[in-house]
């Protein structure tokens, strides 16, 4: 253990036994003129925006779908390609956010312009698919993926001793921001099923325009906390004895790991696979709750209730599971969640099949509520187990398994119910929903008995292969 102060007293920096380091003695108001909680709202209202573009996309692509008469395939292979370019975004954002190039606050400021005003823009102006995918997909998904990353990550930066609720208060934005936006799209559409060809584009005009707008003031409040900021009312040395709720049950890491070491143990590997596989029993219920509802005839209250009560659950419930999180651990809050989803996402779909409004707009709204556990929890996840400081990176790098749960949800779903990869034939909607629910399974599964916090001893032999590995890269060629 070891401790030193700066020049002018300001703060001491802190090392423990096993090598992480604390800065500590400033408070919030030292470094940003104001409370913590200012740039965590600040990042909720850019979550609640940014995440239009996935949670009104089952909303749009019926319209969008009948005014350019493309097929239901080729809109949601444009939700699974969104999916990937927001997913693999991330950890480019986070690096460019680590190496100082480009900070928080005009990171989440480009994100809005570019997922806004002039990647629904173009989507607004399109006239074939592959416009709209890119104006949709790339644009799309690149802006609101840089915004993901600055804010989600920010959380953990501020709130390093008690994460647990406000990172699902932050993620949760990113739902249920989109429910009034949805109940817009019901009343424009009135009693018909999508909108017309000039409603739907004035529309999505005006949603680019209140992203951009909205992202671009929220940015200005954003501001990261100097590197390995810990708050000065804990003891960093002993935490234990006044420790927080949340610490005493999701211990810190032992150190700051980078991604190369992270990615050196197994758990970050199993971490990413079960982000994928219940990414795509989730985004299932993202992609196509609305479209089967329309299916199955339930009328358009029904579908608009359904999936609005599915998105505002399902953002409401994320800070629920961090609170719950803080009481017995991460892991167990998002295996009784995974598995209550996997079961409810079933009882939508037969309800729905047996044309039971009610019914099915009550199983929507509790799989919603379900279904988001998983973003906030793994991401404090990463956290916990690998560091706060390069979280930006780490959890990056484990969201581009989205990409792959993406897939799942959009482009493979319409593969099994369909039989076709690009096409407009009849969908077996049963076969779609049994697909995610097991898959839904499989990452409850993995999370039980894979995903566990590493060792010192594994952390250990993670950074001396990460060593070894780079020592091997930075030595001259013999000639």
């Amino acid at each position: 253990m070891s401790a030193t102060t700066d020049a002018h007293g300001n703060y001491r920096i802190v090392t423990n036994d096993t090598g992480r380091v604390f800065r500590v003695g400033e408070t919030p108001r030292d470094i940003l003129g104001y409370g913590r909680w200012v740039p965590i709202t600040a990042a909720w209202v850019a979550m609640m925006l940014s995440g239009l573009l996935e949670y009104t996309w089952g909303t749009v692509a019926g319209s969008l779908q009948a005014a350019h008469h493309w097929s239901l395939a080729q809109t949601f292979w444009a939700f699974s390609f969104f999916v990937v370019f927001e997913s693999f975004v991330q950890p480019f954002a986070g690096l460019l956010r680590n190496k100082g190039i480009l900070n928080v606050r005009w990171a989440t400021i480009i994100g809005g312009i570019v997922c806004g005003i002039v990647g629904y823009g173009l989507l607004a102006t399109s006239t074939s698919i592959w416009q709209a995918y890119l104006g949709y997909a790339v644009l799309g998904g690149i802006g609101s993926g840089i915004v993901y990353s600055s804010c989600i990550n920010i959380v953990a930066k501020w709130y390093p001793e008690k994460k647990g609720w406000r990172t699902g208060f932050v993620n949760g934005g990113w739902a249920y921001g989109a429910v009034p936006f949805i109940i817009v799209i019901g009343g424009l559409s009135g009693a018909a099923i999508n909108l017309s060809p000039s409603q739907i584009k004035t529309y999505i005009l005006w949603q680019g325009i209140i992203m951009t707008v909205g992202i671009g003031i929220a940015g200005i409040f954003l501001k990261d906390p100097p590197k390995n900021w810990w708050p000065k009312e804990i003891d960093p040395l002993n935490w234990q004895k006044h420790s927080t709720r949340d610490l005493r049950n999701n211990p810190p890491a032992l150190r700051h790991y980078h991604g190369r070491e992270m990615w050196r143990t197994s758990q970050a590997k199993w971490i990413g696979i079960q982000y994928a596989l219940f990414i795509g029993c989730s985004l299932f219920g993202v992609a196509y709750y609305y479209p089967f509802a329309q299916a199955m005839g339930l009328g358009s209250v029904a579908a608009v209730a359904g999936f609005a009560g599915f998105a505002l659950t399902d953002g409401l419930a994320r800070p629920v599971y961090g609170y719950i999180s803080e009481f017995i651990g991460r892991r167990r809050t998002m295996i009784y969640a995974y598995s209550g989803n996997v079961v409810f996402q079933l009882a939508t779909y037969y309800a729905g099949a047996a044309h039971n409004r009610p019914l099915f707009v009550i199983f929507a709204i509790i799989s919603g509520g379900l279904s988001g556990a998983n973003f906030p929890m793994t991401a404090a996840l990463v956290a916990d187990y690998y560091g706060e400081t390069n979280n930006a990176i780490n959890y990056g790098t484990i969201y581009c398994f989205k990409a792959l749960g993406g897939s799942f949800a959009g482009g493979v779903a319409a593969l099994i119910m369909t039989g076709t990869l690009y096409g407009t034939a009849h969908f077996h909607w049963v076969l779609g929903f049994w697909f995610g629910a097991a898959i839904g399974a499989l990452a409850a599964l993995t999370v039980a008995f894979l995903v566990k916090p590493p060792t010192v001893a594994q952390m250990n032999a993670a950074v001396e292969k990460a060593a070894a590995a780079e020592a091997k890269r930075a030595k001259p060629a013999v000639a």
